[in-house]
């Protein structure tokens, strides 16, 4: 019996030194963009003991060294909390049941990465830090809008949009039987697909979501068909050609009338030049009156 006694005062005391907290949380949680997620951290204390004060802290990517996500305590005299939020940061546990569990808000892609945790009791041998806890982040399922839009020829489309990863699988309900291939167009986590409509006819596409299956559904009140678009298309090229070419003739008329009158120009200014030198081909009038004088001082008079 003295001997039980030691071993178990023994035991005790090695546990209490060095594992008198244990953690068993899960190597890797998954939560989904825009979504909240609980990260777990449960603890066990042996011996069980009544939980008066209490520090929680959450690091990522290192223990100790790692960014400092969260912080709460609670003293002896039960003053202080946990439940206050820091940022997208809140306790997501209950301190009572041993349960240390941090919730982020809103989950983003910069979320990704390892977190620990660790509980501070009133005793410094009560004191333990997790091994770390992965979280992943994937796109969830969702069937995000239905709307129909009409391309550049005319042609009315409906289309449902989705996301996810992986993208889910859209199934159209309504109308039934439907034999048109869709077409289908993605970039990065978000998908579309499209199928040409009929006129006054109700679609509905389905995926099957996160929490089970979402649908959602529009009507095509469109009358006009695809020919009567052309022939309107036609008649609006045929009245651009034809302002074209209006305002091309315009622009020829006026340049045909500025060249016949510089023409015009050229001609007159040509005349002009040609009076002006037979003009000065003959003698002028002064000249003509000192050729008579000088005439008739060299002709001697008769006595």
């Amino acid at each position: 019996m003295m001997f039980t006694c030691v071993l178990f005062f023994i035991i005790y005391c090695l546990v209490g030194v060095d594992g008198a907290i244990e953690m068993d949380n899960p190597a890797s949680v998954t939560g989904s963009l825009r979504k909240n997620v609980t990260i777990p951290c449960n603890f066990k204390v042996t011996p069980d003991q009544p939980i008066n004060s209490a520090n929680v802290i959450w690091w990522k990517d290192q223990a100790y060294s790692g960014p400092l996500l969260y912080r709460c305590g609670r003293n002896a005299d039960l003053s202080g909390n946990c439940t206050e939020s820091i940022g997208r940061y809140s306790f997501g546990g209950i301190l009572t049941e041993r349960n240390i569990a941090l919730r982020i808000s809103n989950v983003i892609h910069s979320d990704v990465g390892v977190y620990f945790c660790r509980i501070e009791l009133e005793e410094k041998e009560n004191w333990f830090t997790s091994n770390g806890i992965m979280l992943k982040v994937k796109e969830p399922r969702e069937l995000q809008r239905i709307y129909i839009q009409t391309t550049v020829t005319g042609e009315h489309w409906v289309t449902c949009e989705v996301s996810g990863e992986p993208l889910p699988t859209v199934k159209w309900t309504q109308p039934e039987n439907i034999k048109t291939s869709q077409l289908f167009f993605q970039t990065g986590f978000l998908a579309s697909y499209s199928l040409p409509v009929s006129p006054n006819t109700n679609y509905t596409c389905q995926i099957d979501g996160e929490n089970g299956p979402e649908a959602q559904s529009i009507y095509n009140s469109h009358q006009e068909s695809t020919h009567s678009t052309c022939v309107c298309q036609d008649d609006m090229y045929l009245a651009m050609l034809g302002g074209l070419g209006a305002v091309l003739g315009i622009v020829l008329i006026v340049n045909l009338f500025v060249l016949a009158h510089c023409c015009r120009r050229a001609a007159a200014t040509n005349s002009s030049e040609n009076a002006d030198n037979i003009y000065h081909n003959f003698p002028r009038i002064t000249d003509l009156d000192g050729i008579y004088m000088n005439a008739r001082k060299t002709t001697p008079t008769s006595k």
